[in-house]
């Protein structure tokens, strides 16, 4: 099985920016354990522009998700939790609704970006020691030394690609498990 990190892309410089969410929202509560501590639904205000345009993903401060990413992951029946985030835009008169998905996140796979060049896999080659690895999930994060890390399967790339999805961007990446066997 092939994987992807989900990456900025162009379309991206436009979407929503959020206003004055730092004292509002925790972070860090973005995972299984804090999930409870998260407001069911929350209202940000945006950046008014009238260049935005309301993508199917965001990225930053958080990862948000449109309805139609939300549908696609309950028909891969993925794990995950949603909050409901309203961005609204007043200057504008324009609103959308977003879902925020908490998911399990991992330390121990690492990840290594593939490279191509004039159509051949240019990219380093992984230490060693690690082992390539199958995850049985479409959806799913990696913990990073900086950030988290966003990944999905080539299927559930494919399903969000033919629906035209805006705002996907996607470079493909190798997993390794980085845990080590005890000698005994």
């Amino acid at each position: 099985m092939k994987y992807f990190e989900v990456q900025d892309t162009p379309e991206l410089k436009y979407a929503p920016r959020l206003r004055n969410w730092y004292g509002k929202f925790d972070v860090r509560n973005i995972c299984p354990e804090g999930y409870p501590r998260l407001p069911e639904r929350e209202l940000f205000f945006i950046e008014p522009s009238e260049k935005t345009m309301f993508t199917d993903i965001i990225l930053s401060p958080f990862l948000l998700v449109s309805e139609m990413i939300r549908e696609v992951l309950h028909m891969y029946r993925e794990p995950c939790f949603f909050r409901d985030i309203i961005l609204l835009d007043q200057s504008n008169g324009r609103s959308k609704m977003y879902y925020l998905p908490v998911l399990d996140e991992t330390r121990r796979i690492q990840m290594y970006k593939k490279v191509y060049k004039n159509g051949i896999c240019i990219s380093e080659h992984r230490p060693s020691e690690y082992k390539p690895i199958q995850i049985d999930r479409n959806f799913f994060w990696i913990r990073g030394a900086k950030k988290r890390h966003i990944i999905i399967s080539m299927d559930m790339a494919e399903s969000l690609l033919r629906r035209n999805v805006a705002g996907l961007g996607l470079e493909e990446v190798e997993l390794y498990d980085t845990f080590k066997e005890e000698i005994r």
